[in-house]
């Protein structure tokens, strides 16, 4: 059923109204004024809003572009027949961000008010996020690599872990409890991790996870670590479900996204901004529409360059003297074993990794 079909009773229909709700494609009406008048969970998300933030506000406020966008709306108030954007450039002023659309325009009556409908669908957005076939064989070679270089952490991280041990028994008292009990808990975490990324055992995946409980600790991990003075902007949904994967593994994960913004930004001569957001978000992985939890790390450093940005998932490839180049491999593989998706944007002054995350579904409710 083509959207653009659907009759002003129908609109009116709460079922109806349902179907739009739960459709891939992000769907909008405006009025005469190009003020929106309604949006589907996909378009809030597309526009990084809510309907009820946005019902009764101009589109223009929400979606900047070239004046393409508010051409197309009035030629078809105008009675020009639908129109279609392709590969078409908005920016989402929320976000300071830009997105690539194709979109169709189409004029309807609802009751006597004649408004426009629009279908949006994000052009990268499905060319990302659909896994392609090249990347799967590069994380599966990576994986080798990655495997290889775990069984060579664990000894280090047995001798760190005895070391502190020994520190808290000769202390005494809580004067370095707090620093050694840390160290202790990262240890052990740690080599579960590479105990976990080296072994062909099956990781158990299937765990419910407070995705802000895993950022509020990567954070609190890095700031202590850093001696450099930067912004930790917090953008959280609070009403976010519980995403499904692995504790353990999710906070390594975002530890490496997060720890590059941080490098990032202590490259800036002013005080850098790096900023958490979360979002609900839908996407079609294989064909499918899935619900997620979308996590945003945003960094305002100075970017990754073009030659750069092809080669940002290969082991070893950094351009930092310390670095080693491993730090986003081991992230992409992690995400893709927990059945998500992650992608990234970056010019100058603006660096955005997004982790896209299952969303945890209870056993025999609403499941594959």
């Amino acid at each position: 059923m083509m959207v653009h079909t659907i009759s002003a009773l129908a609109l009116h229909c709460m079922d109806y109204f349902h179907i739009l709700q739960n459709q891939a494609t992000s769907v909008a009406m405006l009025d005469r004024q190009l003020c929106v008048k309604y949006l589907n969970e996909s378009a809030e998300a597309l526009m990084n809003t809510s309907l009820k933030q946005a019902e009764g506000v101009k589109i223009s406020r929400l979606c900047s572009d070239d004046d393409g966008f508010r051409i197309a709306c009035e030629k078809v108030l105008q009675g020009q027949g639908e129109m279609r954007l392709r590969n078409h450039v908005i920016g989402v002023v929320s976000q300071s961000a830009e997105k690539q659309i194709d979109c169709i325009v189409n004029r309807i009556t609802v009751g006597e008010e004649v408004m426009l409908l629009l279908e949006i669908s994000e052009v990268e957005n499905m060319n990302k996020i659909t896994r392609d076939e090249e990347f799967i064989q590069r994380q599966q070679s990576n994986q080798a690599m990655i495997r290889g270089l775990a069984h060579e952490i664990r000894n280090p991280l047995g001798g760190i872990r005895g070391a502190a041990q020994l520190l808290a028994n000769e202390a005494g008292g809580d004067v370095f409890a707090e620093y050694t009990g840390i160290i202790i808990r990262e240890a052990d975490r740690l080599t579960s991790l590479v105990n976990k990324m080296g072994a062909d055992a099956k990781v158990d995946l299937d765990q419910q996870v407070n995705i802000h409980q895993v950022l509020d600790h990567v954070r609190q991990l890095i700031v202590a670590d850093g001696t450099s003075q930067y912004l930790v902007e917090l953008d959280y949904d609070p009403s976010l479900p519980p995403v499904k994967g692995n504790h353990n593994l999710l906070i390594q994960a975002m530890i490496n996204v997060f720890r590059n913004a941080v490098e990032a930004v202590e490259e800036m001569e002013e005080r850098g901004k790096i900023k958490l957001r979360t979002r609900i978000d839908h996407v079609s992985i294989e064909g499918s529409k899935k619900q997620v939890v979308r996590v945003d790390i945003v960094d305002n450093g100075g970017g990754i360059s073009d030659q750069m940005q092809s080669r940002v998932f290969d082991p070893m490839v950094t351009t930092k003297s310390t670095g080693t180049g491993l730090g986003l491999p081991i992230t992409a593989e992690i995400v893709t074993q927990l059945q998500g998706v992650l992608d990234f944007h970056s010019k100058p002054g603006r660096t955005e990794f997004r982790l896209y995350l299952p969303v945890y579904e209870q056993p025999g409710v609403g499941g594959s």
